[in-house]
């Protein structure tokens, strides 16, 4: 069922155009999409509205519209290890407060595949901060960044193995198209101890989506809760990798939308399944 429509925006500077797309994140009224240093909203039919220029550091398109204001992540890296800040602006790109800010292992020398969880959602006028380390906490803020709740999500850490640490390479491994050898970058992968008890968390219709470190086969674990941290359902869906080039999938209306290159015809491939 699914069909050519249409193409919309284009590679520039200007209104509605872009040097490099991060993401498209869907609402019911329109799309938002950042870009290298801007922040624009189309219709749901790909019309032009609006845009912003962001202002202030921001990776790879890590900026959020929260009311009148915007949530901006950012990470910066060294040889000590990578720092995730979360920080509040207002319209005007004037910092309001940071929300929070942690350093894990693995920066400039050493890539950690399995590093602490810590990234920021909006769903309506609540931010929702996701804290993965030893625990996974959901702390609940409102537009002005106050805090409202805390949720703790029943995931545990677990102890890194060597089926483990292969099952987290796999994907990159088999689709690696790096301009340096593979034996070489494999070089450069760090692993802790243990995992974090997520490495992905969406807020979709009032619930929290989870992605764990459990496998089966080419399959992992995701996990719903409802907003008090209650379990609702754990299944296992096809995995697409880690970091952000993996993130090749979304929800919506209970399917799992996924995308799967396919070498021999040299194209990519677009699967659905049901999830819920």
């Amino acid at each position: 069922g699914v069909s050519f429509v249409k193409t919309f925006g284009r590679e520039g500077q200007g209104p509605g155009e872009f040097d490099y797309i991060y993401t498209v994140r869907p609402f019911k009224d329109h799309l938002d999409i950042p870009g290298s240093h801007k922040l624009a909203r189309f219709s749901i039919d790909g019309d032009y509205i609006s845009e912003v220029t962001v202002t202030v550091g921001v990776f790879k398109g890590a900026a959020y519209r929260l009311g009148d204001g915007y949530v901006v992540r950012d990470l910066n890296f060294d040889e000590k290890g990578t720092t995730t800040t979360i920080r509040l602006y207002d319209k005007d790109f004037k910092l309001v407060k940071e929300i929070g800010a942690r350093t894990a292992s693995g920066g400039l020398t050493k890539i950690n595949l399995v590093g602490d969880y810590f990234a920021p959602r909006v769903a309506g006028d609540r931010l929702y901060v996701i804290d993965a380390a030893q625990d996974s906490v959901v702390t609940v803020y409102d537009r002005n960044g106050v805090t409202q709740k805390k949720v703790r999500l029943p995931l545990e850490p677990l102890k890194m193995t060597d089926a483990l640490r292969a099952a987290v390479i796999k994907p990159l491994k088999d689709s690696w198209t790096g301009s340096m050898r593979w034996e070489d970058y494999e070089k450069r992968l760090f692993f802790p101890n243990q995992t974090p008890g997520l490495d992905y968390f969406e807020v979709l219709d009032g619930k929290f989506v989870v992605r764990t470190y459990k496998y089966r086969q080419d399959k992992v674990e995701f996990a719903l809760f409802d907003e008090q941290g209650r379990e609702l359902q754990r299944l296992y869906l096809p995995f697409t990798g880690r970091l952000s080039n993996g993130i090749l999938f979304c929800f919506s209306q209970g399917r799992y939308f996924y995308l799967r290159e396919n070498p021999e015809e040299e194209v990519w491939e677009l699967h659905v399944e049901k999830a819920w």
